[in-house]
């Protein structure tokens, strides 16, 4: 089996992940995900919309156990079914976190990733990887196609 970036963190793999946020949510579509490393432990945190309500969840990324649900109600504007379509984050075929942190190492003079965040940019849905040095000093984004 492969030694991916899941296994290396010590956490629940991302598809895990998605699939704990659709169990809480199934009627919801996905509009951000992000994994960060947030006190003593990595964070995955999801934010969704129904078309009536903004769902955010956050879990522990090594258990997979809930930490914190919210819920708001969308304002008018925004339970538009054409602006939340044009929102959803694009899964399919979407490549893998290991790839992705691979990537983004390559790019920069820096090594220690210390968030992988996946957003919707017009019609593209892109991981955007925040890596810094051992210090924190020099912080580089990477942009990447998902």
């Amino acid at each position: 089996m492969t030694n991916t970036l899941e296994m290396k963190l010590g956490i629940i793999s991302i598809s895990d992940a998605i699939e704990k946020f659709f169990e809480h949510y199934p009627d919801d579509v996905l509009i951000k995900l992000q994994l960060a490393h947030k006190g003593p432990f990595y964070k995955y945190s999801f934010v969704g919309n129904d078309g009536i309500n903004r769902h955010s969840l956050k879990l522990n990324a090594q258990t997979g156990d809930n930490i914190k649900n919210t819920v708001k109600t969308l304002k008018p504007k925004h339970q538009d079914p054409i602006r939340r379509d044009a929102k959803e984050l694009n899964l399919e075929n979407m490549l893998s976190l290991s790839t992705i942190n691979d990537i983004a190492l390559n790019a920069v003079p820096v090594s220690t990733p210390i968030q992988w965040e996946l957003d919707r940019k017009r019609e593209r849905t892109l991981w955007k990887v925040e890596i810094t040095d051992e210090v924190g000093a020099n912080r580089h984004e990477v942009k990447i196609d998902a």
